[in-house]
């Protein structure tokens, strides 16, 4: 997604707008005029609760393979506001009650609350221990969750007066939920940002969208006058939120050809400030997101850092070049995030646009690695490895030597990989006939001395298979790039 100042003014103004209406009829009292009726309110309510659920439907669709936590807290955070607010519509005067009851005025208020609290546990890095808990029972959590949600929603339409202990009028209270709210809300919006200005995923950034529409919700419905345009514009933006939220969605399945895309957008991890921080698990969280961009590469990544690290090892680098190397190796195709998968895994021709997007990958891998400081190292292999020994490769056109020996080495282990391995576009061949069209290249497409470098690392290998290739290799780049 390009990020054009065009671009950041389009969406300023239309996150913007909810808010500057709502200021606009504070200013000017005669602005803000009472309308609608009760059905009209139940018709709206329940519309926003409908959509709530489906966005539910959804995750929940994706989130059975895939057993991401991130993805069970979002789950339960649209099917909390689904449930919570469908108690508000169904306790409309003159539906299930001829009066408004305490579960009907608390809902409106809880519904909010509880999405940005499963919204903001959907973005927080949990202990590895309570990760691998919730792989393992989130979807125990996320039935005994819906059962509970099903039971307020029971008792509240069955029991009007079970919420009364519950003091929603008072405004203390108003306040201190409207604070901790719109800091949760705060916080996913800020993650998913994060998220977002990393890999430009159209999923990511209307989760932004939603947030920070919630965020307009919680405004509206504290500082809104009841049953005037400044109240009804909460229920309003509460709509919009999802609206929105289902057009992101669209965009990124279409331009993928798949919903899977939508569950790797979301489910990716904040990497710039665990990287940052000095992880190393997410870097295996991007490798595997990068890899299941193409399921016919399984295994594409790791294996290339691990030829990269034996070629550097031979060619005589240093431990801290070493490291560096294996860092650009395993994110050589970090840049292929934003790349549509209906471009990756066709099998035909590819047409010149789509050449020139694919292109596109190696300069939009540099300005992800630049937008975080731990990858720094990594930059010259992401950029170039796709130059050209003889000038006539990509996206500078770098010819000799000039093209960092980073680059160089990646270039050739990545070539050597692709071809034994197979794509869909063409078989796999023999690690012989790999090295040989390696060795007929040097010179034109590959630095003759890596290429004759990397020779002697896989003849000293010896004629075993590609996956036992990488395995003895696993010692050489694992401690490197952890």
């Amino acid at each position: 997604m390009s990020l054009s100042l065009r671009w950041w003014a389009l969406w300023i103004a239309i996150l913007g707008a909810p808010l500057a209406f709502f200021l606009t009829m504070l200013a000017v009292p005669e602005w803000d005029r009472s309308f609608g009726t009760s059905n009209f309110h139940f018709y709206v309510v329940s519309g926003t609760a409908l959509a709530a659920a489906i966005a539910c439907a959804v995750i929940v669709s994706l989130t059975e393979s895939l057993r991401e936590t991130r993805l069970v807290f979002l789950g339960l955070a649209f099917l909390s506001i689904a449930a919570i607010f469908a108690v508000h519509g169904l306790g409309t005067p003159g539906h299930i009650h001829e009066v408004a009851t305490a579960p009907m005025r608390a809902s409106s208020w809880v519904s909010v609350f509880a999405g940005a609290l499963f919204c903001a546990l959907s973005v927080v890095t949990l202990p590895s221990g309570a990760e691998d808990w919730l792989k393992r029972y989130g979807g125990i959590v996320f039935s005994f969750a819906a059962l509970a949600l099903g039971v307020y929603v029971g008792l509240s339409t069955a029991m009007d007066e079970w919420l009364n202990w519950l003091p929603i009028e008072d405004r203390a209270l108003q306040l201190g939920m409207t604070a901790v709210t719109l800091s949760l809300l705060a916080f996913g919006a800020w993650r998913y940002f994060q998220a977002f200005l990393f890999a430009r995923l159209p999923s990511q950034w209307v989760m932004v969208c939603v947030l920070v529409l919630l965020m307009e919700v919680q405004v509206s419905l504290t500082w809104g006058r009841y049953w005037q345009a400044s109240w009804w514009l909460y229920h309003g933006t509460y709509g919009a939120a999802f609206l929105v939220l289902f057009a992101g969605w669209y965009v990124e399945a279409r331009r993928a050809g798949s919903l899977r895309v939508i569950a790797e957008a979301l489910s990716m991890r904040d990497a710039m400030a665990q990287l940052n921080r000095g992880y190393s698990q997410p870097i295996s969280d991007l490798v595997d997101a990068i890899e299941w961009k193409d399921i016919y590469t399984l295994g594409h990544v790791r294996r290339v850092a691990s030829y990269a690290v034996m070629t550097g090892k031979e060619l005589g680098m240093s431990p801290l070049e070493l490291r560096a190397l294996a860092l650009a190796a395993q994110m050589h195709d970090v840049g292929k995030l934003g790349v549509p998968d209906r471009i990756l895994t066709k099998a035909g021709q590819l047409t010149p646009e789509e050449f020139d997007i694919i292109r596109q990958h190696a300069f939009r891998g540099y300005e992800i690695a630049m937008g975080v400081p731990a990858l720094h190292a990594a930059v010259d292999g992401i950029r170039y490895h796709h130059e050209r020994f003889d000038g006539a490769g990509y996206p500078e056109g770098l010819i000799g030597e000039t093209i960092p020996l980073q680059a160089r080495i990646v270039a050739v282990a990545d070539a050597f990989d692709a071809m034994t391995s197979g794509r869909v576009y063409q078989p796999a061949v023999s690690n012989g006939a790999a090295i040989a069209e390696l060795e007929q290249c040097a010179g034109s497409h590959f630095d003759p001395r890596c290429v004759h470098a990397f020779s002697r690392v896989i003849s000293r290998l010896g004629d075993v298979s590609e996956d036992h290739h990488a395995a003895l290799a696993h010692d050489h780049s694992h401690g490197l790039a952890a």
